[in-house]
C-alpha cells in the first residue's frame, strides 16, 4: 500500500515530506543529494551520491575553452586539495 503526502507551501515554492520509515529504509539523511526526474507523468526520486555543486556535475555540458589553472595558494585552514 502506498504512503500518502501532501504537496505543502514551503517559502515561495511547494514540497514534500518523506516519511521517517521511508528515509530510515532507504539510509536518507538530511543534506544527502537526490535525483528527480519525470517519467510518463510518475515522478522519480532516488538517492544520489553525487552533489548537485559537484564540479563534475556543474561543468558536463561545458563546451567552452579550457581554462587557465589558477594557483589559490597554500592552504590556510582545513581545505582539501
Amino acid at each position: 500500500m502506498p504512503t500518502i503526502t501532501k504537496l505543502s507551501k514551503w517559502g515561495t515554492g511547494q514540497g514534500i515530506r518523506l516519511p521517517k520509515p521511508i528515509c530510515e529504509m532507504l539510509d536518507l539523511h538530511i543534506g544527502d543529494g537526490l535525483a528527480l526526474r519525470v517519467d510518463n507523468d510518475v515522478i522519480i526520486l532516488e538517492k544520489d551520491g553525487e552533489s548537485e555543486y559537484s564540479i563534475d556535475r556543474l561543468l558536463a555540458n561545458y563546451s567552452g575553452p579550457n581554462p587557465e589553472p589558477y594557483d589559490w595558494g597554500a592552504p590556510v585552514g582545513r581545505e582539501e586539495w
